[in-house]
């Protein structure tokens, strides 16, 4: 009887060409793997069988997740126990199955979904080498209470096309996003004769779905707003317009964080909205 899994990941994007399995990306091809096949050959490899694995949603190349939800299944039930253990002692130590277990065979990781990003800026008068690849240091200060003010513009249900990267294939570029903030998080250092100078702006967005670099060019937006280039009243403008070319430029991947994926709640998959 086959059997199906529902798992929670993390993982560094540096060293990914993103979620989805690429063309060009096999082992004998000098390109970047994808967390997709990766995660697909260490459970070929502990249960001796292919399997599809399926994500709430694809993170582009160098994007990073805390809690990404995927399911797979398998021909048999395996038991679960040690189950996350054998994944992790294949997998490469950027990505960790943080919990896996068995879900009723009707559950998708992609159905009923709601989703949390946030992207981390880092203030500071340099960049602090370990968080180099997991957020993006920006040399100018930006205004966090400006960019929550402009961010709120964005809450609601909204045709997001004008924050919508090229090539998306996609029938409607209406989406709801339930939550938007912005928030200055200061950075601990010990011995540090300034520790209040280093902070992250981190912007966090919750939303049932969004588009192709949606989130990173919001970012890219606030930041010009944050350092005072563009008024607040940008972000209705560029709603309105519906023409990407009215936003900011995309923000790099390295600040963009998958942090939380929500589903609607049961005894099953209750664990899935605990992450």
């Amino acid at each position: 009887m086959s059997a199906k899994y529902a798992m929670i990941l993390a993982y560094n994007g540096t060293d990914f060409c993103g979620w989805q399995i690429q063309k060009g990306t096999g082992i004998h091809e000098n390109r970047k793997p994808s967390i997709e096949g990766t995660v697909t050959e260490a459970i070929r490899q502990l249960c001796g069988e292919s399997s599809t694995v399926v994500s709430s949603g694809r993170t582009d190349a160098g994007v990073h997740a805390s809690s990404q939800v995927a399911h797979f299944s398998l021909k048999a039930e395996r038991p679960g126990a040690h189950f996350a253990d054998g994944l992790n002692a294949i997998l490469p130590e950027t990505i960790r199955v943080r919990e896996i277990r068995r879900v009723p065979d009707s559950f998708s990781a992609r159905r009923s979904v709601q989703k949390q990003y946030s992207y981390y800026f880092q203030q500071g008068a340099a960049p602090l080498p370990h968080l180099r690849k997991q957020t993006f240091w920006n040399r100018y200060p930006l205004d966090a209470a400006v960019m929550n003010e402009a961010v709120q513009t964005l809450v609601g249900e909204h045709d997001f096309l004008g924050f919508c990267g090229a090539g998306a294939q996609v029938s409607s570029t209406v989406r709801t996003l339930h939550e938007a903030s912005v928030k200055r998080i200061p950075i601990p250092e010990p011995g540090c004769f300034a520790p209040e100078s280093f902070s992250l702006v981190r912007i966090r967005l919750r939303g049932t779905g969004f588009l192709k670099q949606m989130v990173r060019n919001v970012a890219g937006t606030l930041r010009q707003i944050g350092e005072g280039r563009r008024p607040v009243a940008d972000m209705a403008s560029i709603l309105a317009s519906q023409d990407r070319k009215t936003a900011g430029p995309t923000a790099p991947p390295e600040g963009l964080w998958l942090d939380r994926v929500w589903y609607e709640e049961s005894e099953e998959i209750a664990f899935l909205n605990q992450a």
